[in-house]
């Protein structure tokens, strides 16, 4: 007996149907195919190009721009087609729905005011502000030393130092 009993035509046909196959699952399809759930899996990954399916592999490489112009074609559609339209780009759902999430962090977290160059120039001012405000409490200290001594010793001209 051969090692496989199919064709790759029709394996081929299988998996482009279990690609475009609506709102059917994947075992439905390889039931009305009469093959196993297991094969029809086993194809799928060994396919590596079916027409109007893009591997998988590939897609950490998605750019920012071509991430945002998938998240805003699944965005209107329905549940269905979009299961149709993730097997042809060769993406999942989960992968979809980050990328949603990640825009929607960014454009959060861009409405809160950031820190700028005039946030650095405050800290610095408020610093500079604290350590005068620390030297003229140490001068105004020594003033009121200095009276107290004079007051206390009597007061020394000029001449007699």
């Amino acid at each position: 007996m051969s090692k496989s009993r199919f064709s790759k035509e029709f394996k081929n046909a299988v998996v482009t149907k279990i690609v475009s196959r609506g709102g059917q699952s994947i075992a439905e399809v390889c039931r009305q195919a009469g093959v196993s759930l297991s094969s029809g899996r086993c194809w799928i990954s060994e396919c590596d190009m079916v027409s109007g399916m893009k591997n998988s592999k590939g897609s950490g490489q998605w750019t920012a721009e071509a991430k945002l112009n998938a998240i805003f074609q699944s965005h209107s559609l329905s549940e269905e087609e979009v299961g149709v339209f993730l097997r042809k780009e060769g993406l999942h759902s989960h992968q979809i729905n980050g990328w949603r999430a990640d825009v929607l962090a960014a454009l959060v977290s861009s409405r809160k005011p950031g820190k700028d160059d005039r946030d650095h120039r405050i800290r610095e001012l408020e610093k500079d502000l604290n350590r005068k405000d620390k030297a003229l409490a140490e001068a105004s200290a020594l003033l009121i030393l200095q009276k107290k001594v004079n007051l206390i010793w009597g007061n020394k001209s000029e001449d007699e130092k």
